[in-house]
């Protein structure tokens, strides 16, 4: 009698009445039509430890690898024992696997032109590119131009080495000027059309713009808003950053809820002048990388975005801090998206006080404790 595994590194979906198995490990993903399949494989799980019994659906489970026999079940528990337990829940590890490129067909070695591939791949989804310029509806609001001396002056490695992280802002106001520096530095079209018009010079026809941080794809799926709390010349209030035109659209007047509460009770940041609320638009990033692995750049953007807020804010003279930590649902009802094809990814904040890591909340309380 063989040993036998079910493997673990798979998930079961429902999707348009249709359930599915995905097997994480090798990235295969199988449509399930008779409940035979799924009740055999949950006979299975009960029966591990043992002997194994053949039975007619097993065939189908092993070639999908999804029942492992022999030296394969060994194998699996070999690996299994040498990773050690997974340190988050079962849904990050579905992320991490089924975000993954198992490909093995990317691995071949070909005298074909790799290229092709990619170039006839951009001429078949060229017609439904979707509209990169994203415009919501409302009031517009007109930014000052962008000043280049701002920034000029104020060294890269000055940048670097002064960029800190603070949780003690003071509430003082910041100018709207500088606002409209860090907006159009970070998320601006700050090329223009030069992408573009040089790109036609070649024959090439892009859909993308260039910012002043990379992008998955020159997709710039990343889009700002911005809630301002208190900058000059601004009414307090929620707005939208067009990066084509530098522009903010009015999305409320005033800040109708409680951003403490939104922001898990991190009661400092309502004490900086404004917050920037980074989302992805997923439908953009849908259109081209249509694997889940494109998650993976929506993350990386933000990220990149965010060190380049983090450096033009301290060549600003302001503070810094980001988040990730906030109510996801009432973030996506604070800047009017759907959650679905856009989503809150990071948060970030600027304004004055102390370069200090500790809250004031958090300063108060350990002092107390000594």
């Amino acid at each position: 009698m063989s040993e036998f595994k079910v493997n673990e590194n798979l998930t079961i979906t429902l999707n348009e009445g249709v359930f599915g198995l995905w097997n994480l490990e090798t990235g295969e993903q199988y449509e399930i039509f008779e409940r035979r399949y799924l009740d055999r494989i949950f006979e299975l799980n009960e029966l591990v430890g043992m002997p194994y019994t053949s039975k007619p659906e097993d065939g189908i489970l092993i070639e999908a690898e999804i029942l492992l026999i022999g030296e394969k079940a060994e194998q699996y528990q070999n690996t299994q024992k040498a990773n050690g337990p997974w340190g988050w829940d079962p849904i990050s590890k579905i992320f991490h696997l089924g975000s993954k490129h198992n490909f093995p067909s990317d691995l071949t070695n070909t005298e074909e032109n790799n290229e092709i591939g990619y170039v006839n791949f951009c001429e078949s989804i060229a017609e439904s590119a979707p509209n990169l310029d994203i415009e919501r509806e409302g009031e517009l609001i007109k930014l000052p131009p962008w000043n280049i001396n701002a920034i000029d002056t104020y060294s890269l490695k000055k940048a670097l080495w002064e960029r800190t992280t603070s949780r003690n802002f003071n509430g003082e106001s910041v100018p709207l000027e500088i606002v409209s520096n860090i907006l159009f530095t970070t998320f601006g079209k700050i090329h223009g059309d030069s992408h573009k018009k040089n790109l036609a010079e070649r024959g090439i026809s892009t859909v993308g713009y260039r910012r002043s941080s990379p992008s998955a794809g020159c997709l710039q799926a990343t889009e700002a808003y911005l809630i301002a709390l208190n900058v000059s010349n601004l009414e307090r209030g929620i707005y939208h950053y067009r990066s084509h035109q530098h522009v903010l659209t009015k999305l409320d007047s005033g800040i109708n809820a409680d951003l403490t509460q939104i922001l898990c009770h991190q009661n400092f940041a309502v004490e900086a002048a404004f917050l920037i609320v980074m989302s992805s638009r997923f439908d953009k990033l849908w259109w081209k990388y249509p694997h889940s692995r494109a998650y993976r750049s929506a993350l990386m953007d933000v990220g990149h975005l965010s060190q380049t807020f983090n450096l033009v804010a301290t060549a600003h003279k302001l503070n810094t801090w980001l988040t990730g930590y906030f109510i996801d649902n009432l973030l996506n009802e604070l800047i009017k998206i759907d959650g679905f094809n856009e989503h809150s990814l990071f948060v970030l904040a600027g304004g004055h006080g102390l370069q200090d890591p500790l809250s004031p909340g958090v300063a108060k309380l350990l002092k107390a404790l000594k």
